[in-house]
C-alpha cells in the first residue's frame, strides 16, 4: 500500500509539480531560469531545513513574493499530503532521479544520439562561446542543439545577454490619428485560425465536460479544432491525428479510440492519459470528438 501511495505521489507531482521544480526536484527547468525567486531545489533541500507542516502549508496556500501557487483548487488535502510524501522521501532524502521526459513512450525513442547537444541544452556550455575554444565534439553538439533542441531549450546560458529590449517612440501622432481594429493573425499565421475556438450548441452535459476536457488537455496538440494544425501540432513528429479527417474517423470507433486515449501512441507524442483522466472523463471527451469534429461508430 505505501509503495502504491508513493507511486500515485509521483503521478501527481509530475502532472502539476515538475514544470518548475523538475522531474527530479531539482529546479532545472526552462520556466524556473525566468523567476525570481527561482523554485525550490528540492534535491538541495535537507530534510530538518524545511517541515511538513510547512510544505503542506505552502502547497495549500502558496507563497507570497514567489510564483508558487496554492493548489487547493486542483488537489485534495490527501493528495497535498501524498505528493508531499513523495517529494520528502524521492528528492530531499534520496535525492533519487525521478521520471524522465525523454521516453520514447514521449515520441523519443532514440534521444542518446543528442547527447552531444546536452551541455547547451542545460547551460553547462555558453551558447555564446568563442567556437575556438571548443573541441569538434562540441561544435557538433552545438550545431545539433541549433537544429534539434532550441525549440524547447530556448533559454539556455549566454555568457553576453545583450541589450535588454525596450520601446521607444519612432514619430508622433498627427491630427485625426486613430487605431483601426489590429488583425494579427489573419496574414502573418496559418496556425492561430485552428486555435479559434467555437462553443457546442445544443450539447448534453455530458459533451460539455468532454469540451471543456479537450480544451485543458488536448487542445494543446490536436488545436481547439481538433485538425492538430496548430503551431506545436504542426511542429510534432509525427504529427498529432486530425480529428476531422473523414478517412481516419470513419474507420474508428469508440472502443478504439478510447483506447489509444487511455493507452497512448508508441513512438509518437500522444501519451497515455489513463493515470491522469477518469473513464468519465475519458468517456466525455470521446463524446465530445462524437459531437463537435466527426460522429464514431459505437
Amino acid at each position: 500500500m505505501e509503495a502504491k501511495r508513493h507511486e500515485i505521489g509521483r503521478q501527481i507531482y509530475n502532472y502539476r509539480c515538475y514544470y518548475c521544480h523538475g522531474y527530479s526536484g531539482d529546479a532545472k527547468t526552462l520556466a524556473a531560469r525566468n523567476m525570481q525567486p527561482a523554485p525550490r531545489d528540492f534535491s538541495n533541500t535537507a530534510l530538518h531545513s524545511l517541515t511538513k507542516k510547512q510544505m503542506l502549508n505552502v502547497v495549500t496556500v502558496g507563497k507570497n513574493g514567489t510564483a508558487m501557487t496554492g493548489f487547493t483548487k486542483f488537489l485534495s488535502t490527501e493528495e497535498i499530503a501524498i505528493v508531499v510524501d513523495f517529494i520528502r522521501h524521492e528528492f530531499m532524502a534520496k535525492q533519487l532521479e525521478n521520471t524522465r521526459y525523454h521516453t520514447p513512450e514521449n515520441g523519443w525513442p532514440e534521444h542518446k544520439k543528442y547527447k552531444a547537444a546536452y551541455p547547451f541544452a542545460t547551460g553547462e556550455i555558453a551558447l555564446d562561446i568563442n567556437q575556438q575554444k571548443l573541441s569538434e565534439q562540441q561544435r557538433l553538439g552545438l550545431q545539433l542543439y541549433l537544429e534539434s533542441c532550441i525549440t524547447c531549450h530556448d533559454n539556455s546560458y549566454v555568457e553576453d545577454k545583450g541589450d535588454i529590449w525596450s520601446t521607444q517612440a519612432i514619430s508622433y501622432p498627427r491630427n485625426n490619428f486613430s487605431f483601426s481594429n489590429f488583425d494579427g493573425f489573419t496574414g502573418a499565421s496559418t496556425y492561430q485560425k485552428h486555435d479559434t475556438f467555437e462553443k457546442l450548441t445544443n450539447a448534453n452535459k455530458q459533451q460539455l465536460l468532454g469540451e471543456q476536457l479537450f480544451r485543458d488537455n488536448c487542445a494543446f496538440c490536436h488545436a481547439m479544432d481538433g485538425t492538430g494544425l496548430n503551431w506545436i501540432g504542426s511542429f510534432l513528429d509525427e504529427k498529432p491525428q486530425n480529428l476531422q479527417d473523414p478517412a481516419f474517423m470513419s474507420r474508428i470507433n469508440k472502443p478504439a479510440i478510447k483506447q489509444m486515449i487511455k493507452k497512448g501512441k508508441v513512438n509518437t507524442s500522444m501519451p497515455a492519459w489513463e493515470s491522469v483522466l477518469t473513464e468519465r472523463q475519458i468517456d466525455a471527451i470521446i463524446a465530445y470528438i462524437d459531437k463537435a469534429f466527426h460522429r464514431l461508430s459505437d
